[in-house]
């Protein structure tokens, strides 16, 4: 029988002890899409605050460059069939890529995609100039590069552009 050296059950052992916590979100289709943010530290004017959850201003970040490319193998650019929605409390949001035909459609419907509040997930971007065009398209509405498989995935949809609501999924 081997000898397994002593260094190797002390780094198992250390290695039960050094897993993360685990934390699972609800399995609800109104759940995935709250980008909700721990934010801890030191007290403003020295109150304290109670723990909570607020809204992370992801926009702010100067350098995005990092996460890019971002590539969605779920969605591509097309059409989408409008369907009804029951997700009470949704912020509405949409999914948008760098096509030319995702730039035409946030184009024509930027002003009412702000007056909504809608915030843009730019799901197919290839690097900073692009995010950039799509940003122009729609200036003031925020929009963050991220991976909309999941997304896809929950709501049954293959294409983007797409706007979803409480009460709609439509193009």
């Amino acid at each position: 029988m081997k000898r397994i050296p002593i260094t190797c059950h002390f780094a198992l052992l250390l290695a039960a002890f050094a897993q993360s916590e685990l934390s699972v979100a609800e399995d609800q289709p109104r759940d995935f899409i709250r980008l909700h943010f721990h934010v801890s530290g030191p007290p403003i004017n020295n109150k304290i605050q109670p723990d909570r959850a607020t809204h992370a201003d992801l926009s702010a970040f100067a350098d995005e460059a990092w996460i890019l490319p971002i590539h969605s193998s779920h969605l591509s650019p097309g059409q989408i069939t409008s369907r009804t929605l029951n997700m009470p409390g949704l912020r509405p949001f949409f999914l948008i890529g760098e096509d030319p035909q995702s730039l035409a459609w946030l184009r024509q419907r930027a002003a009412e995609l702000q007056q909504m509040g809608a915030a843009g997930l730019a799901v197919e971007v290839a690097d900073t100039e692009a995010l950039a065009r799509i940003r122009a398209a729609a200036p003031g509405i925020t929009i963050l590069p991220v991976n909309g498989n999941d997304i896809a995935t929950r709501l049954q949809i293959e294409h983007y552009p797409v706007l979803i609501t409480a009460t709609s999924l439509e193009q």
